[in-house]
């Protein structure tokens, strides 16, 4: 899909301060488009069911959206929106909860 062809359509969007959101304003003014947001959540499961009840749609990236396989995903063609995720923690060895969770998502 095209950016412009979604800022046609009602945006769930994610609240300021969310990388997401971070991440979909600056892909919209890289194309050039300007958007509105018809619902502004600050939970993807909220998020989803909005879209899930044909509210709206909205941008987030795969590995989120695949925790809905009811709801089907398009890819942009240009201007797709990118973030980078990161873990930060003190040097030395971690504790046991930081270690499972680096297990995790790692």
């Amino acid at each position: 899909v095209r950016i412009a062809d979604i800022a046609a359509l009602p945006l769930v969007d994610f609240t300021p301060g969310w990388a997401i959101r971070y991440a979909v304003d600056r892909a919209f003014r890289a194309a050039g488009v300007d958007r509105s947001t018809t619902f502004e959540v600050n939970d993807i499961v909220a998020a989803a069911e909005l879209v899930r009840n044909d509210l709206g749609v909205c941008v987030m990236p795969g590995s989120i959206a695949d925790r809905f396989p009811d709801l089907p995903q398009y890819r942009f063609n240009h201007h797709a929106p990118h973030w980078k995720v990161m873990v930060v923690r003190p040097p030395g060895e971690p504790s046991p909860a930081v270690a499972a969770l680096l297990r995790h998502i790692t």
